[in-house]
């Protein structure tokens, strides 16, 4: 992975962009329309566990040692940070689980929203969430287009005094990460993919198109 500066419509960023092939091979498939909802679930999941590894590189970690069968220790840094893991319904649930595979022992909290297709605003039906004060939260979501979803998850989250938010996704728009930092510039980004614009009705282009509907079928 390289850190690149983003520029953005307020303000310059680091965020973290990948150059992986392998990771890019996964966003092309997701973005074929030929792909069937079990392949782009799959795909998805896989993303998530590649970018959750490279998240864990930037995370504090405390060193630990092993004794082996050979009688002999071995020291290793190992991630030492206590993660909620977040998702949005529906569409973030494979992500989710591929972030889930790298991190298993995080406690997990999950958002329902329900987005106004002519307004573009979404509404809040449900919320679970564990205990969060002090802990890192790492938001997963397949996309970030216009970020009022992701918004609307991270305030809640911000009111339960998290030490520090992560979010992932496979695909973003720049108008989604700079509506983000400007909201709150500590949040840490990591997306697979940037894409450049959205659409008149706030959908990533060239995107791949409703990723809730390419996951489980038409809702």
């Amino acid at each position: 992975m390289k850190k690149f500066i983003l520029f953005f419509f307020i303000q310059i960023i680091s965020v973290s962009i990948f150059s992986n092939p392998i990771l890019e091979s996964l966003i092309y498939k997701i973005r074929d329309p030929s792909t069937e909802k079990k392949e782009f679930r799959e795909y998805l999941e896989k993303i998530g566990e590649y970018i959750a590894i490279d998240v864990a590189k930037d995370l504090k970690t405390k060193k630990q040692n092993i004794k082996t069968v050979m009688q002999i220790e071995a020291e290793h840094n190992l991630v030492d940070e206590n993660i909620v893991l977040v998702t949005i319904l529906r569409a973030g649930l494979p992500l989710f689980n591929g972030v889930f595979k790298v991190f298993p022992e995080a406690e997990a909290g999950f958002f329902a929203m329900q987005r106004n297709e002519k307004t573009l605003i979404a509404s809040i039906d449900y919320v679970a969430l564990p205990p969060m004060e002090n802990k890192t939260v790492i938001i997963a979501d397949t996309m970030l287009a216009t970020a009022g979803s992701m918004l609307n998850a991270i305030k809640i989250i911000e009111k339960r005094n998290p030490k520090k938010i992560i979010l992932i996704c496979a695909l973003a728009a720049k108008e989604g990460i700079d509506n983000i930092l400007k909201h709150n510039p500590d949040i840490q980004i990591y997306p697979a993919y940037v894409d450049p614009v959205l659409n008149e009705v706030g959908y990533i282009v060239p995107g791949l198109g409703d990723a809730g509907d390419r996951c489980y079928g038409i809702k």
